[in-house]
């Protein structure tokens, strides 16, 4: 691939006579007898070119299109350019690098900003929907911060199995003498009693909707609806090259982001159900009081 840079625009050419046919290029530059004045091109090619200067001709497969003060044009490979040139041409190639970039990433936002009404738009529609992002969200919290209507019991056990993205529910209780006697035989020793074992109890689907990679607030509010209101106030043309740089690796994740944040919402569906969190009254042990608490909590939520 071939790029071209101008004041104003970013020219890609695929072939590499569209090069060579440019009014002025020489595939035998002199570089004793010609004195470099800037860099206005970029390349990349799997099948290598001869480089342009005459006493060099190795073939090489990134360069630059150069331009002598005298208007030749020619294509010298980095190693090249230090060697003939020197320090001009490393200040000149670091400075076609960076400017390349900042014209890249600015032509990036402005593509991104016609669809910005747009982006913003599926954000709303995904935070407002029937069980969408803000109700998810909402109705989680409980089971995750204590105090907020789900017994502390509860809270302690789904934040374990969070933080060791565990999914299977498992109850713990004392193992009888059959099981103490077959978990010896097993493990070749004698075991102390009473001894307690885990027993499964239930998989509890969705549950990747509380780590915190999958967090709404900060995917579909954080992430997505403040940047694109605060990049609908910018001057694009005015941005720094590293504010340039910031907002384009920005606009590279939207995507990306959207997806994970339709993933974790269609996660917390799966999850907060009557059904699938129910079994947590067995598994931890509730009281009636914390039965009765965590009745009220999962009475608000669909049966499935």
């Amino acid at each position: 691939m071939i790029v071209l840079s101008n004041t104003k625009e970013i020219i890609t050419v695929e072939s590499w006579e569209d090069i060579t046919s440019r009014a002025g290029f020489t595939s035998s530059l002199d570089p004793q007898a010609h004195e470099l004045q800037t860099i206005i091109g970029r390349y990349a090619f799997r099948d290598w070119v001869p480089c342009g200067l005459s006493n060099c001709q190795k073939p090489h497969g990134r360069g630059y299109i150069v331009v002598t003060k005298d208007g030749r044009e020619t294509n010298i490979g980095k190693d090249c350019g230090k060697t003939y040139f020197g320090v001009d041409f490393e200040t000149l190639s670091n400075k076609f690098d960076r400017d390349l970039t900042e014209k890249q990433n600015r032509e990036k936002l402005w593509g991104f900003y016609m669809r910005l009404e747009e982006v913003a738009d599926q954000v709303t529609e995904m935070r407002v929907q029937d069980r969408g992002g803000n109700w998810v969200y909402k109705t989680s919290l409980p089971l995750i911060e204590g105090g907020k209507g789900v017994p502390a019991k509860v809270v302690r056990r789904i934040m374990e199995m969070v933080k060791t993205r565990q999914t299977v529910l498992h109850a713990v209780r004392e193992a009888t003498p059959h099981e103490v006697e077959q978990i010896e035989q097993a493990q070749g020793r004698r075991l102390p009693r009473p001894h307690v074992i885990e027993v499964p109890v239930a998989e509890v689907v969705g549950l990747e909707a509380l780590y915190p990679e999958n967090n709404l607030l900060q995917l579909l509010v954080i992430t997505l609806e403040e940047q694109l209101k605060e990049l609908d106030q910018l001057s694009i043309d005015a941005l720094s090259y590293e504010d340039l740089r910031r907002w384009s690796k920005w606009v590279g994740e939207v995507d990306s982001v959207l997806e994970r944040a339709g993933a974790s919402i269609n996660r917390g569906r799966l999850l907060l159900t009557q059904a699938n969190l129910t079994p947590f009254i067995e598994a931890v042990g509730l009281n009636t009081d914390e039965v009765e608490q965590f009745r009220v909590y999962l009475n608000a939520l669909p049966k499935n």
